[in-house]
């Protein structure tokens, strides 16, 4: 099942005061991971480990889990090895992203650490032939997983296509996934452009660019890399990740009916069969079969994004609700009970056969 976490970055004085509230609030809403680092140029590592205790102490309490990144250089002064890393365990982590520099029979015993740390690798930047090393080399796949840089300087995010590529060898292995999205608030330093792993996310709104991560099928978790992330923000991608499917915000019609309204709030799945100018859902007719007759209300032109139900002119099909995904035409047969937002129209070429997708309604 999808998940995802935030970003804590160590060194800043303010950190240990907005720590307890921001993890209150990511908590609240079912994020469980926190992702930090212990390599970042413009923080001493003496600085960052000063406040690590503090915040894996403040996430255990929650019932998160911290994984830091960690280059070699790092691992050596802290006095860790690939084969001991209990120093690592007594400073709360649950979990080491392994950055540049480690070899293929490093990374496989680091799988095999007694404490029992989760082993992250660069999803952006391991090749299949590498990989096959890794395991060749005796690693644990059951302590194995992946994440996917975050790209500071504008410009060189990665694109859908290289993420969906990158991943393929982890998800083949059942290897699981992160990836990274931009926050809205406020930006880490020195450059301030936002941290996500596409490019296209650099400025996107962060529920969107979670659904287009998680739909692709190539990612997981999701990630805020930016700190500090709205609480409206964290509400968002929280319901896109409890959605289980796309989420698409919907604003009904003034003067829908109970039960049409009803209908719109259940959980939907396209039909296999998927069509080429509609999301059709698989299972509103039976919904509507329980209840009273739709009589024809709203029969307008149908835009893209118009969520529509068809009512008794449709005979057997009445009850059906549709999403549209080209513009058609008004049909007396067929009511518009809503809209998808503006927002989150460019998530609808993510429902494809057989997909679940969820409709929440908003003012």
């Amino acid at each position: 099942m999808a998940d995802w976490g935030v970003s804590v970055y160590l060194g800043a004085p303010d950190v240990p005061a907005r720590l307890p509230g921001y993890l209150d609030a990511v908590a609240a809403r079912g994020g469980r991971e926190v992702f930090t680092s212990l390599h970042i140029p413009e923080v001493p590592l003496a600085g960052a480990v000063a406040q690590l205790s503090a915040l894996t102490a403040e996430a255990g309490r929650r019932g998160m889990n911290v994984v830091a990144d960690i280059a070699p250089g790092a691992l050596s002064q802290l006095g860790a090895r690939p084969e001991d890393l209990s120093v690592l365990r007594r400073m709360g982590l649950s979990g080491l992203r392994l950055d540049y520099g480690f070899g293929p029979e490093e990374i496989a015993a680091f799988t095999c650490n007694p404490e029992g740390l989760r082993i992250v690798l660069n999803a952006s930047t391991a090749d299949p032939a590498f990989l096959e090393r890794v395991l060749s080399a005796g690693a644990d796949l059951s302590r194995l997983e992946a994440c996917h840089n975050y790209y500071p300087r504008p410009e060189t995010g990665l694109s859908m296509a290289s993420l969906v590529r990158s991943s393929a060898w982890f998800k083949a292995h059942g290897v699981p996934v992160a990836a990274f999205i931009a926050g809205g608030g406020e930006k880490r330093g020195p450059i301030g452009a936002g941290l996500p792993t596409l490019e296209e996310h650099r400025h996107a709104e962060a529920g969107r660019a979670a659904a287009e991560l998680l739909g692709s099928g190539a990612v997981d978790r999701v990630l805020f890399g930016d700190p500090w992330a709205t609480e409206a923000e964290l509400t968002r991608v929280a319901e896109v990740v409890a959605a289980g499917g796309t989420l698409l915000r919907v604003r009904l019609v003034p003067g829908l009916d109970d039960f049409q309204r009803e209908i719109v709030v259940r959980p939907h799945r396209n039909r296999p069969d998927a069509a080429a100018l509609v999301i059709r859902c698989a299972l509103s007719r039976s919904y509507a079969a329980q209840g009273p007759a739709v009589l024809p209300f709203n029969t307008v032109a149908r835009p893209v994004g118009a969520v529509t139900i068809d009512n008794q002119g449709y005979l057997r099909y009445s009850g059906e609700l549709q999403v549209a995904l080209a513009d058609l035409p008004a049909d007396t047969r067929v009511n518009v009970v809503g809209h998808v937002v503006p927002e989150d129209l460019p998530l609808l070429r993510l429902i494809g056969p057989d997909a679940p997708f969820t409709l929440k309604p908003v003012p």
